[in-house]
């Protein structure tokens, strides 16, 4: 059995890997950062994490098993989160179509609508909520710590490590996107950026609908 120190330095590592790879979160976080106010991508940013504390406590307490059993609730969780993701794209598209090509003149913080900007934790936590793919990522991520022979405690920490990961990148990210000197740039190119970030949200809701 690996010790318990070396698999939670390997369980972070390849979980770090993961979250840092561009999904549906990385694109929510990004749209408020640019777009809004710092702290309305800081509620998104805790809204994943409660997503994701969800998640783990559903791996740790096995009902994850369960869900596996049952295709079709695993289909429901796909079905809807596509359908959210297509919401969330399409408003995305609408507002953007009302931007100015210089950008828009008003404050950052009246630059952004939607679904998002009204309700910045839920939309957060829906978006990480209604991922299928977490699921049977966490499972296999979380099969070494476990296993029979492995304390319990690994496991609660390697998930209290995961959502701390979680919330320390994306919380970085929005306060990256969130400065002066990214937002000056966005502000140049305000339209552009605003259709590609709700571009990218379209595809994956199509990939979630469209994936068997």
């Amino acid at each position: 059995m690996t010790p318990p120190g070396p698999l939670l330095a390997s369980l972070y590592g390849l979980y770090l890997l993961a979250v840092i790879t561009p999904g549906p979160n990385t694109f929510i976080v990004t749209r408020l950062a640019l777009s809004s106010t710092r702290r309305r991508a800081a509620l998104a940013v805790l809204g994943i994490g409660l997503g994701n504390t969800v998640w783990l406590s559903l791996v740790l307490g096995g009902v994850a098993v369960l869900l596996q059993r049952f295709p079709d609730a695993l289909r429901a969780v796909r079905y809807g989160g596509g359908l959210y993701l297509l919401y969330l794209g399409a408003r995305g598209l609408y507002s953007a179509r009302k931007v100015p090509p210089g950008g828009s003149a008003a404050g950052a913080g009246e630059q952004a609508s939607g679904a998002e900007l009204e309700r910045p934790l839920r939309s957060g936590l829906l978006t990480s909520l209604s991922n299928p793919n977490t699921l049977p990522f966490y499972l296999s991520l979380l099969a070494p710590a476990l296993t029979a022979g492995t304390p319990a405690w690994v496991g609660v920490a390697a998930a209290a490590g995961i959502v701390t990961l979680a919330v320390s990148w994306y919380g970085t990210l929005a306060w990256g996107l969130s400065t002066g000197a990214v937002r000056r740039v966005y502000l140049q190119r305000e339209r552009v950026i605003r259709q590609v970030l709700a571009g990218v949200l379209l595809v994956y809701g199509l990939r979630l609908l469209l994936t068997h």
